[in-house]
């Protein structure tokens, strides 16, 4: 059976013979043995050197005592092309001189006429197992300097030097890419580790030489420390510093490490550490500024609800003495104006619990907690139809808005928002109000929609604006305060939404906002 070596693994071979009858016959047999072997043919060394110089094979067979040039000549010149070439001498001279110059110029086999062929098969399956053993070596030589390549490479892209140091001889490898954080080009330096520890800063040599030391513990587990680099133009480089031993067995033979040149992550983390406390302060300014804000409110809030509440509640007694006075007086305008009076002061009152409820929503404190929107929209509705059971208002509820917020605060935004669409398609012969939500840029916002009254855009401003409205009182059956959508939108605030709205006189219109997906609970505003 014919092996792998015995097909010639795809060598090539220059067979040089004068005699055409024995080169012809040897060439069928190497051809019939070895079909992977490529064979070029010459019947003197002239012509032989020129085919090598084309094809360069790795395998010259040549006989010795030829014409024009002979083979001890050819082999001579065909060494100087390539030295690694293996030349197998065929010949029937067992002269002395023959023999001395071939061993001179380097054959390595022998083989005497007449050829027994089983022996020119045994010297040219060495010759081809060397052949294979040296492309092996030279693919494994390949592959290491291309991993030793890829590493330098991968060393230096991510600025990770690494060296070892050998206990027993007290000396360092370093590689490439720990000259270069050092600041010197490579093998400038000794390696070794009293100019290791001198590319440190002196405080921190102590911490590199306890590193080293407790490496060479068999129970020390691997740890890091960041040092810092002096390099010879006095910049300074921040590096992880990592250490391991080296066993062999169970002692320690030396201690391998690395060094990360971490200097731009380093400056980055300051930075955004600078970032975050000028934030924090900033942050801490503008709530300091926030808590005046509201701490003033409150105070005006106080006033509102407790100082003129009194004069209000007399003022209101008067009003009511009077209307009950004129009712005998006889004068024709004077019970009317006591009765206008009386409702200026009832008007009074309701702005007086308006503006009151409003401060609330500022400092209250949420309870967040899992709410259904379309649960509360459907509640609302059911509400408002049974209170206006002659209306006809087409309601239609989105499924699954479940959002995390507070149930209250949040179902009194709902109802804000639709009894305002409620109040506004009651002139509309065929009412229709849709709560639903949709993705907006990858955002989930929520909507309540009319086919009402509708708005002129240009005062769409107006709208969250307490005390605020863009349709006279009484339009549409209105006797409110103008708070409501006010409300809603501080509601939202306090969520960490936004709230927006579209409208067309006529047409309708539609009221947006939008949720944060993780409110915080409690109060953003500090304990009095």
């Amino acid at each position: 059976m014919i092996d792998e070596e015995r097909e010639g693994a795809g060598a090539s071979m220059l067979y040089v013979e004068d005699e055409a009858d024995a080169r012809q016959m040897v060439t069928r047999m190497l051809a019939m043995n070895y079909p992977n072997l490529t064979v070029y043919s010459a019947d003197n060394g002239l012509q032989a050197l020129e085919l090598y110089r084309q094809h360069t094979p790795e395998i010259v067979m040549t006989d010795i005592n030829m014409p024009v040039m002979d083979g001890i000549r050819m082999s001579r010149e065909i060494k100087v092309i390539n030295p690694d070439v293996r030349i197998i001498a065929v010949t029937a001279h067992s002269d002395t001189s023959y023999l001395l110059s071939a061993i001179e110029i380097g054959v390595h086999h022998y083989v005497l006429k007449p050829l027994n062929y089983q022996e020119l098969f045994t010297v040219l399956d060495k010759v081809l197992e060397q052949i294979e053993l040296k492309r092996l070596v030279s693919a494994q030589h390949r592959r290491l300097a291309q991993s030793q390549r890829q590493l330098a490479a991968a060393q230096r892209i991510a600025h990770l030097g690494s060296w070892q140091r050998n206990l027993a001889a007290e000396n360092m490898d370093w590689s490439d890419e720990m000259y270069r954080i050092c600041g010197v080009e490579p093998e400038s330096v000794p390696a070794s580790y009293h100019s290791f520890m001198e590319r440190f800063h002196p405080e921190d040599q102590a911490a590199v030489a306890e590193s080293m030391q407790s490496a060479l513990d068999p129970q020390h587990q691997p740890d890091h420390k960041f040092v810092r680099v002096v390099r010879l133009d006095g910049s300074i480089r921040i590096v992880r510093l990592d250490v391991e031993g080296v066993r062999d067995g169970d002692s320690t033979i030396g201690v391998i490490g690395t060094c990360h040149d971490v200097t731009e992550l380093k400056e980055a983390e300051q930075q955004v550490r600078s970032l975050t406390e000028e934030l924090e302060r900033r942050v801490l300014q503008r709530t300091s500024l926030l808590q005046v804000t509201v701490s003033e409110l409150e105070n005006f809030s106080y006033f509102v609800s407790h100082d003129l509440r009194a004069p209000v509640a007399r003022l209101e007694g008067f009003c009511t003495a009077l209307v009950e006075d004129c009712g005998v007086c006889g004068h024709a305008n004077c019970r009317q104006y006591a009765e206008r009076s009386a409702s200026v002061v009832q008007q009074i009152k309701q702005i007086m619990d308006a503006f009151n409820s409003l401060t609330h929503l500022a400092r209250c404190t949420l309870a967040i907690r899992d709410t259904d929107l379309s649960v509360l929209a459907r509640d609302i509705l059911r509400d408002l139809a049974a209170d206006a059971p002659q209306r006809k208002v087409e309601v239609v509820i989105a499924e699954g808005a479940r959002v995390k917020g507070d149930p209250e605060l949040l179902g009194k935004a709902l109802r804000h928002l639709l009894d305002n669409a409620w109040k506004f398609t009651s002139k509309t012969e065929r009412g229709r109000i849709e709560f639903g939500w949709s993705d907006r840029h990858g955002v989930r916002t929520y909507f309540v929609r009319d086919n009402g009254a509708g708005f002129n855009m240009k005062y769409a401003e107006k709208l969250f604006k307490p005390f605020q409205t863009i349709h006279a009182p009484g339009e549409f059956g209105w006797a409110g305060t103008g708070i409501g959508l006010a409300s809603a939108h501080s509601i939202v605030l306090r969520h960490g939404g936004r709230m927006w709205a579209e409208g067309e006189v006529g047409q309708g219109a539609t009221f947006f906002f939008t949720l944060e997906p993780n409110p915080e609970s409690g109060s953003y505003l500090k304990e009095s």
